[in-house]
């Protein structure tokens, strides 16, 4: 039978393993893409309505959480998303030739080194000026048919100073612009001021759905790769760690085998209900165990034996307790025990058998009176020390 307020602690230990085991699915992260603007989300901010309608429109769409193979011997992306640029030295300078040798590069990431600089911001499209006049001033080719005065991006964005070699769209009184493509090579880079015009939120509204369309998706059999938000392994050495390899879901198992584990440890470790007593073993004072000592040597026969262990266990018992070294000798042991505790120094020499005092044991009767003045100079010792 338990004892009264253990079914009481059995309840808190398990709604304790079963609170922590939520805590450690939230820390890790539930598994599927729930990271802003991953391609694999289908949240709010997430970007996987883009994938969905350049897979609609005809394109050959794929995902990658790295950078894939931009000068290989195989057919090469023909446009790439980067969501958020933290590109490596090595992986920007194969984007560079990648986009030199006629790729097209959308960034949604206003930070970019391939983003213009960054002048103003606006919260609405009508901010920037009448319908009429932002629908004529677009100079980019692939918007021309377009109404572009209808796109609103979540959340407004960011305006760009174009430079001389941008062409723009979606730009205010003074020429900045929320859309600038640049040409480089062969190629282009299409900078957009923020990423509120692709994620899913966006793609629902306005002319936001066919903007993206017409950038990304612009013929069938396009080949388009959309990038992970995050740090990239591929082409010129990679940000990722071993652990990035590691799925979410592996990760949430770890870690609810390691609260399972630390639980079962705390469930172990602490015992319910009364204490029990345990048998403890029989204490035996000093003096009774040199009588008994004694004794047993007496029922031999040799009473001078038995007065040699006595002796010998009170050199080592003084010498402990009184911090003298094992080869001193007993005319050491007597002083300092003389000068220390203030028993006479020629009783000791007795008990340890030297000195004038001392007298052979050859009978019981000398044996047990050696044993009582050993046992008062124990006594004395430990009174003091």
């Amino acid at each position: 039978m338990s004892a009264p307020g253990t079914a009481g602690r059995t309840w808190l230990i398990g709604g304790a393993a079963v609170l922590l085991t939520v805590l450690g699915i939230l820390a890790v992260g539930a598994p599927g893409g729930d990271t802003p603007l991953s391609p694999t989300s289908d949240e709010r901010l997430g970007t996987s309505a883009l994938v969905a309608l350049a897979g609609e429109l005809g394109a050959d769409v794929t995902t990658s959480d790295r950078l894939p193979e931009l000068d290989g011997p195989g057919p090469r992306p023909e446009v790439m998303v980067l969501l958020r640029d933290v590109l490596g030295d090595g992986q920007r300078d194969a984007v560079d030739a990648w986009i030199d040798g006629g790729g097209r590069l959308i960034v949604t990431d206003p930070s970019s080194p391939y983003a213009p600089e960054v002048v103003d911001d606006f919260s609405e499209t009508s901010d920037l000026g009448p319908r009429r006049t932002l629908d004529g001033d677009c100079e980019i080719g692939a918007l021309d048919a377009v109404e572009v005065a209808g796109v609103e991006p979540h959340n407004g964005g960011l305006l760009f100073h174009p430079g001389s070699a941008g062409r723009t769209c979606l730009s205010d009184a003074t020429g900045a612009a929320f859309l600038v493509a640049t040409d480089r090579g062969g190629g282009t880079v299409l900078a957009m001021g923020g990423s509120g015009l692709v994620v899913n939120e966006a793609l629902a509204g306005g002319e936001n759905a066919a903007v993206v369309a017409a950038v990304v998706a612009p013929t069938p059999g396009t080949r388009v790769v959309v990038l992970e938000p995050g740090a990239l392994a591929g082409s010129g050495g990679g940000g990722r760690t071993l652990g990035d390899l590691v799925s979410p879901a592996v990760k949430a198992a770890l870690a609810q085998l390691g609260i399972a584990c630390v639980v079962f440890a705390l469930w172990r470790a602490r015992r319910l209900g009364r204490p029990v007593a345990e048998p403890q073993p029989v204490a035996l004072a000093g003096s009774e165990l040199v009588a008994a000592v004694g004794t047993l040597y007496n029922r031999t026969g040799a009473p001078a034996h038995a007065a040699e262990v006595l002796r010998a266990e009170l050199r080592g018992f003084l010498g402990v307790r009184l911090g003298v070294p094992r080869d001193a000798g007993d005319e050491a042991l007597a002083a300092v025990a003389a000068e220390r505790i203030g028993i006479d120094a020629d009783r000791v020499r007795a008990a340890l058998g030297v000195g004038p005092a001392a007298r052979p044991v050859t009978d019981d009767a000398a044996l047990v009176a050696l044993a009582r003045t050993i046992d008062r100079i124990r006594e004395e010792v430990l009174a003091h020390v």
